[in-house]
């Protein structure tokens, strides 16, 4: 097992499910957030919504259990970098490549929706790729069942990330499908953009931003992309619900509309996410940080070769660079040394270097 990384009331960790032989994330409970009743009540409902929703760009969650008083899931796991990843390592995406994810996070919140849950985190973290280029989203920790009135805490209602929050979200107002389109927005806004929607010194500040701050059109941003994209993202980010798309299915007839008119032919498949194998193995952050260390799993089965050679060339890439390093060490001590070779050198002539008698200086 090994460690992936850690949330706000969890750590996750790679495992491997040997009952059928799978590699999964499991999520443990830290042992000072399990004390806390309406944490482990959130964690808990977290299993329950997720679970519930089967969809092929859900991370689908496989089991949720209490061993020794330890609170865990397991979830699906997914090797490759999350969209976060994905724009530090490749930069802001293309017009299709934006489509693509419009399309399948938008599925995705469309069979939510169809349930009643919210995700209420919708961001680029949370928006995870496999190596073909499939998104799925991740995190359904701040969801709540809408026929539930499920109030958690007392800031249950403001949960969530500020730099991607729905207006309605960051009041504390009642919110449902359309906020987490909102977030699509922000989100989809940031990966093109390069830089998210709002931002500011402070997270309150960010909220107000969101609240009341005009957003700049993308299309300022990136004139290069085409209009009606430009125009489905800006009514995501409408700050009026009833002013953005109805519901995740409006939305996708809109990104449908918009697709057949810019790509002729099949438009499932490659993913414009995927990683072509010409241009090497995936070197994001993220993908690179969960990869087996060796050609095999922990049952001794061969794991994809794709990650197989990503691990080797990391570690051709940090052996070049710690030579590198040495190099340079090495050179600056020769140099160093030369210095004080020559500061010696000089001190020697100096001493050995015949002295006037001063008889002759007193001389006229």
């Amino acid at each position: 097992m090994r460690r992936l990384g850690s949330g706000a009331m969890a750590d996750v960790y790679l495992a491997e499910q040997t009952s059928l032989g799978r590699q999964v994330a499991v999520k443990v409970l830290r042992s000072g957030t399990a004390r806390h009743a309406a944490a482990v009540d959130r964690f808990e409902q977290e299993a329950r919504a997720a679970a519930s929703l089967v969809h092929g760009h859900i991370v689908q969650i496989h089991e949720v259990a209490c061993i020794d008083g330890l609170h865990f899931l397991a979830e699906e796991y997914v090797a490759g970098p999350s969209l976060k990843a994905w724009l530090v390592a490749r930069g802001p995406l293309d017009a299709r490549q934006a489509l693509w994810v419009l399309t399948q996070v938008g599925s995705a919140l469309a069979r939510s929706a169809q349930q009643g849950i919210v995700h209420r985190d919708i961001k680029p973290e949370n928006l995870l790729l496999t190596l073909a280029g499939e998104v799925k989203v991740a995190d359904f920790g701040l969801a709540r069942v809408l026929s539930e009135n499920l109030d958690l805490t007392h800031d249950g209602m403001t949960l969530g990330t500020p730099l991607y929050m729905s207006p309605e979200q960051g009041e504390g107002r009642t919110v449902d499908a359309r906020s987490d389109l909102y977030s699509l927005g922000a989100t989809v806004y940031h990966l093109m953009a390069g830089r998210p929607p709002f931002s500011a010194p402070s997270a309150v500040a960010v909220v107000m931003a969101h609240i009341k701050e005009p957003l700049v059109p993308l299309a300022t941003l990136r004139p290069d992309l085409p209009a009606g994209l430009c125009e489905i993202v800006d009514r995501l980010l409408a700050k009026n619900p009833a002013d953005r798309f109805e519901s995740p299915q409006a939305m996708l007839q809109a990104v449908e509309v918009l697709e057949s008119a810019m790509v002729a032919g099949p438009r499932s498949l490659p993913s414009p996410l995927a990683w072509p194998e010409e241009a090497g193995p995936w070197m994001g952050e993220a993908t690179v940080a969960v990869m087996p260390v060796s050609g095999k799993a922990p049952s001794g089965r061969v794991t994809d070769p794709r990650l197989r050679d990503a691990t080797m060339h990391l570690r051709a890439v940090s052996r070049r660079e710690a030579d590198d390093r040495e190099a340079t060490r090495r050179l600056w001590i020769g140099f160093g040394l030369a210095a004080v070779a020559a500061v010696v050198a000089g001190f020697a002539i100096g001493r050995s270097r015949p002295q006037r008698s001063r008889l002759f200086d007193d001389q006229p």
